[in-house]
Protein backbone atom coordinates (compact mmCIF):
# COMPACT_ATOMS: atom_id res chain seq x y z
CA UNK A 1 0.00 0.00 0.00
CA UNK A 2 1.22 3.51 -0.58
CA UNK A 3 2.31 5.40 1.88
CA UNK A 4 0.42 8.06 2.93
CA UNK A 5 1.62 11.92 2.52
CA UNK A 6 1.27 14.96 4.83
CA UNK A 7 2.07 18.51 3.56
CA UNK A 8 3.04 21.01 6.51
CA UNK A 9 2.99 24.33 5.49
CA UNK A 10 3.96 27.21 8.14
CA UNK A 11 6.92 30.29 7.66
CA UNK A 12 7.98 28.62 11.23
CA UNK A 13 10.64 25.82 11.29
CA UNK A 14 9.84 24.90 14.76
CA UNK A 15 6.29 24.39 13.66
CA UNK A 16 7.01 21.94 10.90
CA UNK A 17 9.75 20.29 13.00
CA UNK A 18 7.17 19.91 15.53
CA UNK A 19 4.82 17.78 13.01
CA UNK A 20 7.92 16.07 11.75
CA UNK A 21 8.16 14.64 15.46
CA UNK A 22 3.89 14.50 16.29
CA UNK A 23 3.71 12.64 13.31
CA UNK A 24 6.77 10.57 13.28
CA UNK A 25 4.82 7.11 14.37
CA UNK A 26 2.34 7.50 11.80
CA UNK A 27 3.86 5.82 9.17
CA UNK A 28 3.01 8.53 6.69
CA UNK A 29 5.18 10.54 4.67
CA UNK A 30 6.17 14.22 5.49
CA UNK A 31 6.37 17.14 3.22
CA UNK A 32 7.50 20.85 4.75
CA UNK A 33 7.29 23.51 2.76
CA UNK A 34 7.98 27.04 4.60
CA UNK A 35 6.54 29.71 1.64
CA UNK A 36 3.93 29.77 -1.05
CA UNK A 37 6.85 29.09 -3.55
CA UNK A 38 8.28 26.19 -2.09
CA UNK A 39 4.29 24.96 -1.95
CA UNK A 40 4.38 26.14 -5.54
CA UNK A 41 7.39 24.44 -6.47
CA UNK A 42 6.08 21.36 -4.76
CA UNK A 43 3.36 20.58 -5.97
CA UNK A 44 4.87 21.28 -9.93
CA UNK A 45 7.17 18.38 -8.36
CA UNK A 46 4.49 15.88 -7.08
CA UNK A 47 4.52 12.03 -8.27
CA UNK A 48 1.87 10.70 -5.74
CA UNK A 49 -1.16 12.47 -3.96
CA UNK A 50 -0.93 14.30 -0.66
CA UNK A 51 -3.79 12.81 1.84
CA UNK A 52 -3.59 15.69 4.38
CA UNK A 53 -2.43 19.67 4.12
CA UNK A 54 -1.74 21.47 7.22
CA UNK A 55 -1.45 25.14 6.09
CA UNK A 56 -0.52 28.36 8.00
CA UNK A 57 -3.54 31.33 7.10
CA UNK A 58 -0.71 33.61 6.99
CA UNK A 59 2.61 33.02 5.78
CA UNK A 60 4.75 36.47 4.25
CA UNK A 61 4.19 35.26 0.21
CA UNK A 62 0.80 33.62 0.57
CA UNK A 63 -2.35 33.28 2.22
CA UNK A 64 -4.14 30.05 3.20
CA UNK A 65 -7.10 30.85 1.27
CA UNK A 66 -4.63 30.47 -2.37
CA UNK A 67 -2.98 27.77 -0.82
CA UNK A 68 -5.77 26.08 0.01
CA UNK A 69 -7.41 26.37 -3.86
CA UNK A 70 -3.76 25.54 -5.33
CA UNK A 71 -3.69 22.17 -3.52
CA UNK A 72 -7.67 21.06 -3.83
CA UNK A 73 -6.73 21.35 -7.76
CA UNK A 74 -3.51 19.70 -7.97
CA UNK A 75 -4.77 17.09 -5.31
CA UNK A 76 -8.65 17.27 -5.54
CA UNK A 77 -9.09 14.44 -2.81
CA UNK A 78 -6.81 15.76 -0.15
CA UNK A 79 -8.31 17.37 3.27
CA UNK A 80 -6.77 20.41 3.83
CA UNK A 81 -6.56 21.89 7.60
CA UNK A 82 -6.21 25.40 8.40
CA UNK A 83 -3.40 26.26 10.80
CA UNK A 84 -4.45 29.94 12.36
CA UNK A 85 -4.39 31.89 15.42
CA UNK A 86 -7.09 33.39 17.29
CA UNK A 87 -7.06 36.68 15.45
CA UNK A 88 -7.79 35.03 12.10
CA UNK A 89 -10.17 32.18 12.93
CA UNK A 90 -13.07 34.25 10.76
CA UNK A 91 -10.51 33.63 7.89
CA UNK A 92 -10.27 30.15 8.87
CA UNK A 93 -13.75 29.78 8.37
CA UNK A 94 -14.04 31.41 5.22
CA UNK A 95 -11.61 28.34 4.33
CA UNK A 96 -13.77 25.57 5.87
CA UNK A 97 -16.94 27.18 3.50
CA UNK A 98 -14.09 26.69 0.77
CA UNK A 99 -13.46 23.60 1.22
CA UNK A 100 -10.90 23.23 4.04
CA UNK A 101 -12.09 19.96 5.99
CA UNK A 102 -11.16 21.90 9.13
CA UNK A 103 -9.13 24.35 11.11
CA UNK A 104 -7.03 24.42 14.49
CA UNK A 105 -6.09 27.52 16.81
CA UNK A 106 -1.88 27.61 17.38
CA UNK A 107 -0.49 27.07 19.71
CA UNK A 108 -1.73 23.10 19.62
CA UNK A 109 -3.06 23.33 23.48
CA UNK A 110 -4.64 19.95 23.42
CA UNK A 111 -2.28 17.71 21.15
CA UNK A 112 -4.77 14.49 22.48
CA UNK A 113 -7.50 16.55 20.18
CA UNK A 114 -5.00 17.44 17.50
CA UNK A 115 -4.14 13.58 16.76
CA UNK A 116 -7.52 12.55 16.84
CA UNK A 117 -8.24 14.83 14.36
CA UNK A 118 -5.27 13.69 12.24
CA UNK A 119 -6.26 10.04 12.87
CA UNK A 120 -9.66 10.34 11.44
CA UNK A 121 -8.32 11.83 8.45
CA UNK A 122 -6.21 9.28 7.98
CA UNK A 123 -8.13 6.48 9.13
CA UNK A 124 -11.74 7.30 7.38
CA UNK A 125 -13.00 9.21 5.23
CA UNK A 126 -14.68 12.63 6.02
CA UNK A 127 -18.27 12.57 7.54
CA UNK A 128 -20.44 13.09 4.09
CA UNK A 129 -23.21 15.89 4.53
CA UNK A 130 -26.11 13.54 4.19
CA UNK A 131 -24.75 12.13 7.73
CA UNK A 132 -24.10 15.44 9.02
CA UNK A 133 -27.97 16.45 7.79
CA UNK A 134 -29.83 13.06 9.41
CA UNK A 135 -27.77 13.75 12.59
CA UNK A 136 -29.57 17.89 12.43
CA UNK A 137 -32.74 15.89 11.95
CA UNK A 138 -32.26 14.75 15.82
CA UNK A 139 -32.38 17.95 16.25
CA UNK A 140 -35.32 19.03 14.28
CA UNK A 141 -33.66 20.71 11.40
CA UNK A 142 -34.83 19.18 8.15
CA UNK A 143 -33.11 19.90 5.38
CA UNK A 144 -31.78 19.21 1.83
CA UNK A 145 -27.81 18.58 2.57
CA UNK A 146 -27.17 19.95 -1.00
CA UNK A 147 -29.13 22.84 -0.27
CA UNK A 148 -28.38 26.71 1.14
CA UNK A 149 -29.33 25.40 4.97
CA UNK A 150 -27.14 22.16 4.07
CA UNK A 151 -23.94 24.30 3.47
CA UNK A 152 -24.78 26.31 6.63
CA UNK A 153 -25.31 23.04 8.99
CA UNK A 154 -22.07 21.49 7.27
CA UNK A 155 -20.21 24.54 8.74
CA UNK A 156 -21.88 24.54 11.87
CA UNK A 157 -21.05 20.59 12.33
CA UNK A 158 -17.09 21.51 11.79
CA UNK A 159 -17.65 24.76 14.17
CA UNK A 160 -19.74 22.57 17.27
CA UNK A 161 -16.08 21.16 18.59
CA UNK A 162 -14.20 24.54 18.48
CA UNK A 163 -14.16 26.54 21.41
CA UNK A 164 -15.29 29.74 20.16
CA UNK A 165 -18.72 31.60 20.67
CA UNK A 166 -21.28 31.65 17.76
CA UNK A 167 -23.46 34.52 16.73
CA UNK A 168 -27.00 32.89 14.62
CA UNK A 169 -28.70 35.72 12.39
CA UNK A 170 -31.98 34.88 10.56
CA UNK A 171 -35.40 36.01 10.26
CA UNK A 172 -38.02 35.44 12.92
CA UNK A 173 -38.76 31.81 12.45
CA UNK A 174 -35.79 30.19 10.72
CA UNK A 175 -35.25 27.99 13.54
CA UNK A 176 -32.07 29.76 15.01
CA UNK A 177 -32.37 27.85 18.54
CA UNK A 178 -32.83 24.47 17.31
CA UNK A 179 -29.48 25.37 15.14
CA UNK A 180 -27.93 26.28 18.61
CA UNK A 181 -29.66 22.96 19.62
CA UNK A 182 -27.67 21.16 17.03
CA UNK A 183 -24.26 22.97 17.81
CA UNK A 184 -24.55 22.11 21.36
CA UNK A 185 -25.51 18.41 20.77
CA UNK A 186 -22.21 17.72 18.50
CA UNK A 187 -19.91 19.87 21.13
CA UNK A 188 -17.61 18.69 23.93
CA UNK A 189 -20.01 20.47 25.97
CA UNK A 190 -22.79 17.85 25.38
CA UNK A 191 -23.12 15.96 28.38
CA UNK A 192 -23.45 19.94 30.33
CA UNK A 193 -26.67 21.85 30.32
CA UNK A 194 -28.05 23.90 27.28
CA UNK A 195 -30.09 26.75 28.63
CA UNK A 196 -31.93 29.11 26.50
CA UNK A 197 -33.44 32.86 27.55
CA UNK A 198 -35.48 35.13 25.57
CA UNK A 199 -33.76 38.34 26.22
CA UNK A 200 -36.91 39.89 24.53
CA UNK A 201 -39.59 37.99 26.29
CA UNK A 202 -38.59 39.08 29.38
CA UNK A 203 -38.89 42.73 30.97
CA UNK A 204 -35.36 44.10 30.96
CA UNK A 205 -35.87 45.09 35.04
CA UNK A 206 -35.63 41.32 35.33
CA UNK A 207 -33.33 39.98 32.64
CA UNK A 208 -30.04 40.66 34.86
CA UNK A 209 -31.84 38.71 37.72
CA UNK A 210 -32.73 35.80 35.27
CA UNK A 211 -29.13 36.03 33.58
CA UNK A 212 -27.00 36.41 36.96
CA UNK A 213 -29.40 35.12 39.50
CA UNK A 214 -30.54 36.67 43.26
CA UNK A 215 -29.82 36.66 46.02
CA UNK A 216 -32.25 36.33 49.08
CA UNK A 217 -34.07 39.42 50.14
CA UNK A 218 -32.29 41.39 46.77
CA UNK A 219 -35.50 42.73 45.84
CA UNK A 220 -38.94 42.80 46.35
CA UNK A 221 -40.58 39.47 46.56
CA UNK A 222 -37.24 37.90 46.37
CA UNK A 223 -38.26 35.31 49.31
CA UNK A 224 -34.99 33.77 48.48
CA UNK A 225 -31.72 33.07 46.73
CA UNK A 226 -31.86 32.27 42.77
CA UNK A 227 -29.96 30.31 40.93
CA UNK A 228 -29.23 32.81 37.29
CA UNK A 229 -28.79 31.32 33.91
CA UNK A 230 -25.07 31.98 33.74
CA UNK A 231 -25.11 28.97 36.94
CA UNK A 232 -27.47 27.22 35.85
CA UNK A 233 -25.68 26.51 32.36
CA UNK A 234 -22.10 26.40 33.50
CA UNK A 235 -19.95 23.92 31.92
CA UNK A 236 -22.30 24.20 28.70
CA UNK A 237 -24.08 26.23 26.48
CA UNK A 238 -26.11 29.41 27.17
CA UNK A 239 -28.27 30.70 24.13
CA UNK A 240 -29.16 34.19 24.30
CA UNK A 241 -31.95 34.73 21.27
CA UNK A 242 -32.91 37.67 20.37
CA UNK A 243 -29.66 39.39 22.12
CA UNK A 244 -30.62 42.31 20.07
CA UNK A 245 -33.32 43.23 22.51
CA UNK A 246 -30.87 43.42 25.60
CA UNK A 247 -30.63 47.24 27.51
CA UNK A 248 -27.74 49.01 27.27
CA UNK A 249 -27.40 48.32 31.23
CA UNK A 250 -27.44 44.47 30.43
CA UNK A 251 -25.42 44.62 27.67
CA UNK A 252 -22.50 46.16 29.70
CA UNK A 253 -22.88 43.33 32.50
CA UNK A 254 -23.18 40.60 29.38
CA UNK A 255 -19.32 42.34 28.29
CA UNK A 256 -17.75 42.01 31.63
CA UNK A 257 -18.99 38.44 32.34
CA UNK A 258 -17.20 37.52 28.42
CA UNK A 259 -14.36 39.38 28.87
CA UNK A 260 -13.35 38.12 32.80
CA UNK A 261 -15.99 34.89 33.12
CA UNK A 262 -16.63 36.57 36.69
CA UNK A 263 -20.05 37.97 38.17
CA UNK A 264 -22.08 38.48 41.07
CA UNK A 265 -25.06 37.69 41.65
CA UNK A 266 -28.32 40.33 42.35
CA UNK A 267 -27.65 42.03 45.60
CA UNK A 268 -24.76 39.70 46.30
CA UNK A 269 -20.94 40.22 46.94
CA UNK A 270 -19.88 36.82 46.40
CA UNK A 271 -17.75 36.80 42.77
CA UNK A 272 -18.87 33.64 41.05
CA UNK A 273 -17.13 32.06 37.98
CA UNK A 274 -18.41 30.46 34.64
CA UNK A 275 -16.84 28.34 32.06
CA UNK A 276 -19.86 28.43 29.06
CA UNK A 277 -20.37 28.75 25.68
CA UNK A 278 -22.43 31.09 24.50
CA UNK A 279 -24.60 30.96 21.42
CA UNK A 280 -26.40 34.13 20.57
CA UNK A 281 -29.10 34.79 18.24
CA UNK A 282 -30.87 38.07 16.47
CA UNK A 283 -33.43 38.81 13.67
CA UNK A 284 -31.71 42.34 13.66
CA UNK A 285 -28.71 43.38 11.72
CA UNK A 286 -26.23 44.58 15.01
CA UNK A 287 -23.97 46.19 12.60
CA UNK A 288 -27.04 48.61 12.08
CA UNK A 289 -27.98 48.73 15.89
CA UNK A 290 -24.62 49.78 16.61
CA UNK A 291 -24.88 53.02 14.32
CA UNK A 292 -28.07 53.84 15.77
CA UNK A 293 -25.95 53.44 19.07
CA UNK A 294 -28.16 50.70 20.14
CA UNK A 295 -25.69 48.15 20.40
CA UNK A 296 -22.02 48.05 22.16
CA UNK A 297 -19.62 47.42 19.52
CA UNK A 298 -17.23 45.17 21.71
CA UNK A 299 -20.29 43.00 22.88
CA UNK A 300 -20.58 42.21 19.08
CA UNK A 301 -17.07 40.90 19.00
CA UNK A 302 -17.13 38.96 21.71
CA UNK A 303 -20.79 37.40 20.55
CA UNK A 304 -19.58 37.21 16.94
CA UNK A 305 -16.70 34.69 17.06
CA UNK A 306 -17.98 33.68 14.06
CA UNK A 307 -21.53 34.36 12.50
CA UNK A 308 -24.00 31.94 10.98
CA UNK A 309 -26.78 33.47 8.82
CA UNK A 310 -29.83 31.22 8.38
CA UNK A 311 -31.40 31.46 4.98
CA UNK A 312 -35.36 32.14 4.83
CA UNK A 313 -37.42 29.33 4.02
CA UNK A 314 -38.39 31.28 0.62
CA UNK A 315 -34.90 30.59 -0.48
CA UNK A 316 -34.95 26.74 0.06
CA UNK A 317 -38.24 25.76 -1.62
CA UNK A 318 -36.40 22.35 -2.35
CA UNK A 319 -36.50 21.67 1.64
CA UNK A 320 -40.37 22.89 2.21
CA UNK A 321 -42.09 18.78 1.31
CA UNK A 322 -39.24 17.34 3.45
CA UNK A 323 -39.72 19.77 6.47
CA UNK A 324 -43.71 19.38 5.85
CA UNK A 325 -43.64 15.70 6.27
CA UNK A 326 -40.91 15.03 8.80
CA UNK A 327 -43.75 17.47 11.08
CA UNK A 328 -46.76 15.52 9.72
CA UNK A 329 -45.58 12.19 10.45
CA UNK A 330 -43.76 13.11 13.83
CA UNK A 331 -46.65 15.30 15.39
CA UNK A 332 -49.77 12.96 14.05
CA UNK A 333 -48.41 9.79 12.94
CA UNK A 334 -46.86 7.84 9.22
CA UNK A 335 -49.69 7.77 7.70
CA UNK A 336 -49.94 11.22 7.48
CA UNK A 337 -48.58 13.44 4.21
CA UNK A 338 -49.05 15.90 1.73
CA UNK A 339 -49.83 15.62 -2.24
CA UNK A 340 -47.61 16.82 -4.73
CA UNK A 341 -49.74 19.74 -6.06
CA UNK A 342 -50.42 21.42 -2.77
CA UNK A 343 -46.24 21.06 -2.43
CA UNK A 344 -45.88 22.91 -5.52
CA UNK A 345 -48.49 25.44 -4.29
CA UNK A 346 -46.24 26.22 -0.70
CA UNK A 347 -43.39 26.20 -3.07
CA UNK A 348 -44.46 29.08 -4.73
CA UNK A 349 -45.83 30.94 -0.84
CA UNK A 350 -43.08 33.35 -0.05
CA UNK A 351 -43.64 32.76 3.62
CA UNK A 352 -42.85 36.02 6.08
CA UNK A 353 -43.22 33.78 8.84
CA UNK A 354 -40.60 31.07 7.57
CA UNK A 355 -40.50 27.29 9.20
CA UNK A 356 -42.92 28.53 11.93
CA UNK A 357 -45.62 29.84 10.12
CA UNK A 358 -45.31 26.45 7.35
CA UNK A 359 -45.63 24.56 10.85
CA UNK A 360 -48.86 26.40 12.29
CA UNK A 361 -50.54 25.95 8.82
CA UNK A 362 -49.84 22.12 8.33
CA UNK A 363 -51.62 22.42 12.32
CA UNK A 364 -54.51 24.32 11.19
CA UNK A 365 -55.61 21.91 8.16
CA UNK A 366 -55.13 18.79 10.28
CA UNK A 367 -57.42 20.32 13.42
CA UNK A 368 -59.75 21.68 10.92
CA UNK A 369 -60.42 19.17 7.75
CA UNK A 370 -59.06 15.94 10.33
CA UNK A 371 -57.60 14.20 7.13
CA UNK A 372 -54.16 12.37 6.49
CA UNK A 373 -53.49 13.73 3.28
CA UNK A 374 -53.46 17.83 2.26
CA UNK A 375 -54.50 18.10 -0.62
CA UNK A 376 -54.20 21.77 -2.73
CA UNK A 377 -57.96 22.43 -1.46
CA UNK A 378 -57.47 22.33 1.90
CA UNK A 379 -54.71 25.25 1.55
CA UNK A 380 -55.60 28.67 2.80
CA UNK A 381 -56.44 31.20 0.11
CA UNK A 382 -53.49 33.35 0.60
CA UNK A 383 -51.23 30.44 -0.49
CA UNK A 384 -53.36 29.44 -3.37
CA UNK A 385 -53.13 33.25 -4.80
CA UNK A 386 -49.66 33.51 -4.15
CA UNK A 387 -47.51 33.76 -7.19
CA UNK A 388 -44.66 31.35 -7.85
CA UNK A 389 -41.46 31.86 -5.54
CA UNK A 390 -39.31 30.55 -8.99
CA UNK A 391 -39.85 34.08 -9.90
CA UNK A 392 -38.53 35.70 -6.36
CA UNK A 393 -36.10 38.03 -8.75
CA UNK A 394 -38.76 38.87 -10.36
CA UNK A 395 -41.52 39.69 -7.08
CA UNK A 396 -38.52 41.58 -5.99
CA UNK A 397 -38.43 43.72 -8.84
CA UNK A 398 -42.23 44.23 -9.02
CA UNK A 399 -41.51 44.89 -5.19
CA UNK A 400 -39.27 47.56 -5.68
CA UNK A 401 -40.96 49.11 -8.39
CA UNK A 402 -44.22 49.89 -6.58
CA UNK A 403 -42.02 51.02 -3.46
CA UNK A 404 -40.07 52.86 -5.96
CA UNK A 405 -43.27 54.67 -7.23
CA UNK A 406 -44.74 55.18 -4.01
CA UNK A 407 -41.62 57.28 -2.83
CA UNK A 408 -41.24 59.09 -6.13
CA UNK A 409 -44.95 60.49 -6.11
CA UNK A 410 -44.48 61.72 -2.05
CA UNK A 411 -41.67 63.61 -2.97
CA UNK A 412 -43.12 65.07 -5.78
CA UNK A 413 -46.34 65.73 -4.17
CA UNK A 414 -44.21 67.21 -1.66
CA UNK A 415 -42.31 69.98 -3.06
CA UNK A 416 -45.27 72.24 -3.45
CA UNK A 417 -45.05 74.95 -6.55
CA UNK A 418 -42.35 74.16 -9.29
CA UNK A 419 -41.69 77.90 -8.73
CA UNK A 420 -40.12 76.93 -5.22
CA UNK A 421 -38.05 73.88 -6.26
CA UNK A 422 -34.16 73.32 -6.05
CA UNK A 423 -33.92 71.21 -9.19
CA UNK A 424 -30.16 70.38 -8.61
CA UNK A 425 -30.59 70.16 -4.65
CA UNK A 426 -33.79 67.55 -5.20
CA UNK A 427 -31.61 65.61 -7.93
CA UNK A 428 -28.16 65.73 -5.33
CA UNK A 429 -30.33 64.52 -2.43
CA UNK A 430 -31.93 61.72 -5.06
CA UNK A 431 -28.14 60.85 -6.01
CA UNK A 432 -27.52 60.35 -2.05
CA UNK A 433 -30.37 57.89 -1.64
CA UNK A 434 -28.82 55.99 -4.11
CA UNK A 435 -25.42 55.44 -2.36
CA UNK A 436 -27.42 54.63 0.52
CA UNK A 437 -29.44 52.08 -0.62
CA UNK A 438 -25.49 50.32 -2.68
CA UNK A 439 -24.63 50.70 1.15
CA UNK A 440 -27.29 48.98 2.81
CA UNK A 441 -26.76 46.08 -0.30
CA UNK A 442 -23.31 45.66 0.11
CA UNK A 443 -23.23 45.72 3.76
CA UNK A 444 -25.99 42.88 4.04
CA UNK A 445 -24.16 40.87 1.66
CA UNK A 446 -20.66 41.00 3.20
CA UNK A 447 -22.14 39.70 6.32
CA UNK A 448 -24.25 36.80 4.63
CA UNK A 449 -20.79 36.31 2.87
CA UNK A 450 -18.30 36.42 5.85
CA UNK A 451 -17.24 39.57 4.39
CA UNK A 452 -15.77 37.82 1.54
CA UNK A 453 -15.72 41.02 -0.78
CA UNK A 454 -14.38 39.21 -4.06
CA UNK A 455 -17.03 36.54 -3.90
CA UNK A 456 -19.94 39.57 -3.23
CA UNK A 457 -18.54 41.39 -6.17
CA UNK A 458 -19.41 38.18 -8.43
CA UNK A 459 -22.40 38.04 -6.82
CA UNK A 460 -24.13 41.55 -7.69
CA UNK A 461 -21.66 42.07 -10.73
CA UNK A 462 -19.42 44.34 -9.01
CA UNK A 463 -15.28 45.63 -9.77
CA UNK A 464 -13.81 45.90 -6.68
CA UNK A 465 -13.03 49.65 -7.70
CA UNK A 466 -17.10 50.52 -7.32
CA UNK A 467 -17.16 48.41 -4.44
CA UNK A 468 -15.03 50.17 -2.37
CA UNK A 469 -16.17 53.62 -4.38
CA UNK A 470 -19.49 52.80 -2.91
CA UNK A 471 -18.68 51.95 0.89
CA UNK A 472 -16.16 55.22 0.86
CA UNK A 473 -19.19 57.48 0.39
CA UNK A 474 -21.10 59.25 3.47
CA UNK A 475 -23.68 57.72 4.39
Amino acid sequence: MCQKQVLVVDDETEVTAFFRYFLEEKSVNILEANSGRDVGRLLQELTTPIHIALVDMKLPDANGLDLLRSIKQCCPSCEVVIMTGYSTVKSAVQAIQAGARDYVEKPFDDLDDLEKMIDSILEQPSVQDSEVALAAAQCGIVCSPSGPMGKVLSLADKLAKKAINILIEGETGTGKELMARFIHQFSQRAQHPFVAINCGAIPQALLESELFGHEKGAFTGASRTRKGYFELANNGTLFLDEIGEASAGIQVKLLRVLETGEYMRVGGEEIHRTNIRIISATNRDLKEEIERKRFRVDLLYRLEGVKLVLPPLRERAEDIPLIARYHLQKKFGEEYDIAPEAVERLQNYHWPGNIRQLINILNQIIAIYECRLIREEHLPGYILDSTPSASLGSQADDFIRRETETFIKRIVDSVGSVEDINFGHVMQQMKDIEVQVGRRIIKKGLAELNGNRKLLCEKLNLTPRRLRYILNEKS
